[in-house]
């Protein structure tokens, strides 16, 4: 009997595409057939994907990657391309709230001119008709995918690092004031006089996108081109029971807000990818976290700190080594493609403390963060508030402290600490860090009255989310739609 067939299509970008890869690996081990769709850039992480799977469960068979043609998203973004690559990007409050919807909202909604759109929509369309796939899984803010599976009448299933905020309209339009407005920074759940300018912000974030000028143009270019009718929306009406296209997403009711999901959000829980033990990932490593209780600082790989940010965040770690000897600091620092300028140079005090053993600068972690966070070792990750840091430290059951830098990050700072589990450790100054304030978030995690709750209340959410992981859920969902189909 022929394997059946399983195109993924995701961005390059790990943020987006790290979900697709951890599913992938489920449907490598149960030996389909995995292709793999995306820019260029990926093609190192799908050959670390094949790579793993035959050292984790000595799989023969290897997923196929196929390179589309054209700029992968980030660097198609105007805002991204001319921002200072610090923590600038863009603060928190009405005002600032306001200004981000009107320079960077057209931008991210529509990061690709006409021809470019329409290049990496004729690579999708091509890859799906020449692979005739059981079914696609995609990205669903990836508008050429969905164009192409449903111009080809093709079967597909989304999967996603987002959240009920970015794609389900709540009933009795809590959205407008029961929640905080993206890059608002207003507090979960909304004090009264906060509702009506939440409600503002709420509306303009709509009218913004709906009158987007870069989008009418490129609908304009789309439908001289043979795509009729409007752009697709990544919103709740893409997901539907009726034709059975369902969103897979990584949160569950335990680690969201209180919230409506509709029948066709699968809460998988966390969807990582897989890895060993950090003592057979990286002996060495392994035993250098042994020595001490450890704070994982994992600050992601777009945002490039300078160095006055850098030596505010070691002010903020030396306020904690401070008060807590026994804690030492596993920090990852990547030069040149993410973190830090390649000219950056280290702050004295942190080359004291790295001389000291007590700080340790990598850059990169062996395996994946999450076999790190499962070690025993870590008490605290320190992270940007991405989806994936965020659903890594729920799953590992280990506290958070979060210093968010744009849209939905804030709002991840703002669950942690809805939570219980974390604290948003740059809340006055966000988006930059000040050290000061930073320490006394992390003192409040790891020595404080409060401390022994917040460790509590994360391993207790760990435990509620079970033994399965999500990328096991999400690949035996997606399993079930095509037994059914049959």
């Amino acid at each position: 009997m022929a394997r059946l067939t399983i195109l993924f299509l995701t961005f390059s970008e790990l943020g987006q595409a790290a979900l697709s890869l951890a599913v992938a690996h489920e449907f490598l081990i149960r030996s389909y057939d995995v292709h793999i769709g995306s820019f260029a850039p990926l093609e190192r992480a799908v050959s670390q994907l094949n790579a793993r799977a035959a050292f984790l469960a000595s799989v023969t068979n290897s997923a196929t990657f196929h390179p589309i043609t054209g700029i992968p998203m980030t660097e198609a973004y105007t805002w991204f391309q001319t921002s200072t690559h610090s923590f600038q990007l863009h603060g928190v409050g009405f005002r600032a709230a306001l200004r981000t919807y009107k320079h960077i909202f057209p931008s991210l909604g529509t990061p690709w001119d006409g021809p470019q759109y329409m290049t990496i929509y004729q690579d999708c369309f091509k890859l799906i008709q020449t692979l005739q796939p059981a079914i696609v899984v995609l990205d669903p803010i990836f508008l050429q995918a969905v164009e192409a599976c449903r111009m080809l009448k093709q079967r597909y299933i989304a999967l996603t690092p987002n959240t009920f905020k970015e794609l389900a309209p709540q009933p009795k339009l809590a959205n407008l004031w029961k929640y905080p407005s993206m890059c608002s920074g207003y507090p979960f759940p909304l004090p009264w006089y906060l509702i009506l300018p939440n409600t503002y912000l709420a509306l303009r974030m709509s009218l913004t996108i709906m009158n987007n000028p870069r989008a009418r143009e490129l609908e304009t270019y789309r439908n001289a081109h043979g795509l009729a009718g409007p752009i697709p929306s990544p919103g709740l009406h893409q997901f539907n029971t009726k034709d059975k296209t369902l969103a897979l997403l990584p949160a569950r009711r335990e680690t969201e807000f209180p919230c409506f999901f509709p029948d066709s959000f699968v809460l998988c829980g966390p969807i990582l990818r897989p890895c060993a033990t950090i003592a057979e990932e990286d002996p060495e490593l392994a035993s250098w976290l042994e020595r001490r209780p450890t704070v994982l600082v994992n600050l992601g790989s777009i945002v490039m700190y300078t160095n006055d940010d850098l030596r505010e965040l070691m002010e903020g770690f030396r306020i904690l080594l401070d008060k807590r000897p026994d804690i030492q600091i596993l920090w990852k620092i990547m030069k040149g493609s993410g973190t830090v300028a390649e000219n950056t140079t280290l702050p004295d005090d942190l080359r004291i403390v790295i001389a000291e053993g007590r700080v340790r600068v990598e850059s990169w972690l062996a395996g994946e963060p999450i076999c790190i966070l499962r070690s025993g070792h870590v008490q605290c990750m320190v992270h940007h508030g991405g989806s994936n840091s965020y659903h890594e430290a729920i799953r590992a059951g280990v506290p958070q402290v979060i210093l968010p830098v744009w849209l939905d990050t804030y709002d991840f700072a703002l669950r942690a600490e809805w939570l219980g589990i974390g604290v948003w450790g740059s809340r006055k100054t966000a988006p930059a860090v000040n050290g000061p304030e930073l320490g006394q978030a992390l003192i409040r995690v790891l020595a404080s009255a409060q401390s022994a709750a917040i460790q509590d209340k994360a391993k207790s959410i760990a435990c509620q989310l079970g033994p399965k992981e999500g990328r096991v859920i999400a690949c035996e969902k997606i399993i079930s739609l095509l037994t059914e189909s049959e």
